[in-house]
């Protein structure tokens, strides 16, 4: 298993698609900010407990958690190091100091650089979608979390998507970046699956909801704006230029529309780590 297998690779990206894509990571992130906060006291996210956020992008979500947890310490892990170094500079650039209690450093999720029982919560929102061995990257989260520490997956599921009018050109690239992601290790259709994952990795009271994401909440301007329709992928396949050239000006005609609705179900999945283990 290496460091760098999955769908998602975003140090291999041209340097103008890695600006783009970071962007639209931050965009993202932020506009999803409330709806994830909402869910942290569901969850059992508190003060003094010390979290791991895998994947954690442009560290907008690592950000807020560090004041949740507050003085615990939180940790940041990302497979690319230039997206730890744009996180970071955001950061210092926005405030005086940086946030006391969080780090970031490089690292893949099949290799977790910490000891065994280090953390209190493993946090993973769109990661599980991109892995190609989720139960190797289970067991490695297993291990470093506390007898009883919670992980909390936020994920999607393709089943639990939707646009309305929906474009034929969105179709088209939806379909030719759904075959790219099963490609290269991905799954679209994750969310449905993480309970099965999660049970048989050997976490306990596992418990999986499904939170809608939707136009009304967010203004569909929002919404679209944290798409990629294909923008990622095209840095290293062209065969999706001429499909991405079609479908944003066909996607974006939309917001011309009042009764035009988007929206996807964010799948939520806990598990603990059992008391008793070995592990």
């Amino acid at each position: 298993m290496t460091a760098t297998t999955g769908s998602y690779q975003y140090d291999k990206f041209k340097e103008q698609t890695q600006i783009q894509e970071f962007e639209r990571l931050y965009r993202q992130a932020s506009t999803m900010l409330e709806t994830e906060r909402q869910l942290w006291p569901e969850i059992g996210i508190v003060a003094g407990q010390k979290v791991l956020d895998l994947g954690c992008g442009s560290g907008v979500i690592s950000h807020e958690l560090a004041k949740r947890v507050y003085p615990a310490e939180v940790i940041g892990i990302d497979i690319s190091e230039e997206l730890l170094k744009k996180g970071e500079h955001i950061y210092r650039a926005q405030s005086h100091r940086t946030q006391e209690n969080l780090s970031f450093q490089q690292g893949s999720v099949y290799e977790l650089p910490f000891p065994n029982n280090s953390f209190d919560v493993v946090y993973a929102r769109l990661l599980f979608q991109h892995l190609s061995a989720p139960l190797d990257a289970l067991a490695n989260i297993l291990r470093v979390l506390k007898p009883g520490g919670k992980l909390c997956i936020l994920d999607i599921d393709k089943g639990w998507s939707g646009l309305y009018p929906e474009p034929h050109s969105s179709v088209e690239l939806d379909k030719a970046i759904i075959q790219e992601q099963l490609s290269q290790g991905g799954d679209p259709w994750v969310g449905r699956k993480l309970s099965s994952y999660l049970s048989s990795a050997r976490f306990e009271a596992v418990k999986t909801t499904v939170t809608l994401i939707d136009s009304n909440l967010l203004g569909l301007n929002h919404f679209l704006d944290m798409l990629a329709f294909g923008g990622s992928e095209i840095s290293a396949e062209n065969k999706f230029a001429t499909l991405q050239e079609k479908v944003i000006p066909d996607v974006q005609s939309l917001l011309d529309n009042p009764s035009a609705w988007a929206g996807f179900g964010l799948f939520t999945a806990v598990g603990c780590k059992p008391v008793s283990t070995n592990v």
